[in-house]
C-alpha cells in the first residue's frame, strides 16, 4: 500500500466539536469497563456502564442531526459501493482525503453506533429477566431469557470485531493521508480539504452531556445499593424464610434442601430408585413419601433462569446425583480457588449458602454473593 501526498503547510481547523469527541472517548470508556467487569459479581459495575453507553449513543444519534457540520450523518451519508471503493482506493495510495469521515469511517460509525445500542439493549432486558435488576424486570421464560443472553454475549463480540476493524481502518487511514486521526479525534483538529471554518466548540453541549451520562452510570449504582455494599438488600434476603415444601421437610435435616428444578427430573427418579445408598446412607422413605417427592419433582421444572440452566446443562439421558456435576455449574464456579470449598470458608462444593445469600430462593442473584466471613474468595 502507498503514501498519499504530505498535509505540511496545509490549513487546519476544528472538524470535531467537544461534544463529538467527548462522546467518542467516553464511549470508548465505556465499553472497556464493560469488558473488565463481566464477572458476575461485578455485575451492577457491568450494568452502570452499559446504561451510560445508552446515554451516549443517544446523543450522538440527536447530535447527527443537531449538530456542527462535521457531526452531522448528512456529511457522511455514503454507500456501500462507496466505501468499498474508498478502500479499493486506499490500498492503491490514491483515495481522497476527506475533511470529514471517510466512506469507510462512515459505516463504521454507523455499525458501532448500532452495535453499542444493540449489545447495551439487549444486556438490559437480559439482567432485568435474569435477576430483576435495573428499570426493566421482564418476564420471561427461562429459556427465552437465555437465548436473550447468548445474543447480548454474540453481539458483544461482534461490537468488538467492529471496533478492531475500527481502530485498524483509522491507523491505515493515517498513514494513507499522513495525518493522525486518533491525536485529531482528542483536538478535533483536521486538515481542510473542501474549505470551511473551525466548527463551533459546544463546550456547554459536550459538559451536560458528560454530567448526564456519568450521571446516569453514578445513580444506578446509586439506587442499586452498590454504594452501600448491597447491605439492607442482603439483610432483608437473611430474614427471608424458604418457602415449605416436602423437599425441605424431608432433605432440609441433612442439607440445603435443593429445589427440585435445580436437576432435570430424571435424576430425582434415580434418586428414588437408589434411595437405600444415598452417598453411604439409606433414606428409608416410605412409597407414600417417595411418590409425593417425586410428584414435586415432576411439578413446575420452568422455576428461575439459574436453576433452568443448570438443570439443562446435564448431558442428554444422564442423571447426575450432584449439582456440583452439571456443565453450568462448573463453568460458573472454574475460576474459584480449591480452599473456596473448604472449611471454614465453606463445607464443600454442596454448600451453597456459603457465598449465595438467596441459595434457598434458587434466583442466585449477583447481588447476593458474598464474601465468605473468614476468608475471601474473591
Amino acid at each position: 500500500m502507498l503514501s498519499g501526498s504530505s498535509n505540511a503547510g496545509q490549513t487546519k481547523a476544528r472538524v470535531w466539536d467537544v461534544p463529538v469527541r467527548v462522546s467518542h472517548w467516553l464511549l470508548a470508556l465505556c465499553v472497556l469497563a464493560a469488558w473488565l467487569t463481566r464477572d458476575p459479581r461485578l455485575a451492577d459495575l457491568h450494568a452502570a456502564a452499559g446504561y451510560c453507553a445508552l446515554i451516549l449513543v443517544a446523543f450522538r444519534v440527536v447530535w447527527g442531526f443537531a449538530g456542527t457540520p462535521h457531526a452531522r450523518f448528512s456529511d457522511f451519508t455514503y454507500s456501500p459501493r462507496a466505501a468499498l471503493g474508498y478502500l479499493a482506493d486506499s490500498w492503491r495510495g490514491r483515495a481522497r482525503h476527506y475533511t470529514g469521515h471517510n466512506p469507510a469511517g462512515s459505516w463504521s460509525v454507523y455499525m458501532l453506533l448500532a452495535g453499542v445500542f444493540a449489545v447495551c439493549a439487549t444486556g438490559v432486558v437480559a439482567i432485568g429477566s435474569m435477576f430483576g435488576m435495573g428499570p426493566l424486570p421482564v418476564a420471561l421464560s427461562p429459556a427465552a431469557i437465555d437465548a436473550l443472553r447468548e445474543t447480548h454475549e454474540w453481539l458483544a463480540w461482534i461490537l468488538l470485531a467492529v471496533i478492531a476493524a475500527h481502530v485498524m481502518g483509522a491507523i491505515a487511514s493515517s498513514a494513507v493521508h499522513r495525518e493522525n486521526l486518533v491525536a485529531a479525534m482528542f483536538s478535533g483538529r483536521k486538515v481542510l480539504h473542501d474549505g470551511g471554518t473551525d466548527a463551533p466548540a459546544r463546550r456547554g453541549v459536550a459538559f451536560a452531556l458528560g454530567i448526564a451520562a456519568l450521571g446516569t452510570a453514578a445513580a444506578y449504582l446509586w439506587t442499586s445499593g452498590w454504594t452501600s455494599s448491597y447491605a439492607a438488600a442482603r439483610a432483608q434476603q437473611k430474614a427471608v424464610k424458604p418457602a415449605a415444601s416436602r423437599w425441605m421437610k424431608e432433605c432440609g435435616g441433612c442439607h440445603l434442601a435443593y429445589s427440585p428444578a435445580l436437576l432435570p427430573a430424571r435424576s430425582w427418579e434415580r434418586m428414588i430408585e437408589e434411595q437405600a445408598e444415598h452417598f453411604g446412607e439409606d433414606l428409608s422413605l416410605s412409597p407414600k413419601v417417595a411418590k409425593a417427592l417425586l410428584d414435586e419433582a415432576h411439578g413446575d421444572r420452568t422455576s428461575t433462569w439459574a436453576a433452568w440452566k443448570l438443570a439443562h446443562s446435564a448431558p442428554p439421558g444422564e442423571s447426575p446425583q450432584r449439582i456440583t456435576e452439571l456443565r453450568f455449574w462448573r463453568r460458573a464456579h472454574h475460576d474459584l480457588p480449591e480452599r473456596a470449598f473448604k472449611p471454614p470458608v465453606s463445607q464443600g462444593r454442596h454448600d451453597c449458602e456459603s457465598c449465595h445469600l438467596d441459595a434457598a430462593s434458587v434466583i442466585f442473584q449477583p447481588r447476593m454473593i458474598q464474601k465468605p466471613a473468614r476468608e475471601s474468595i474473591l
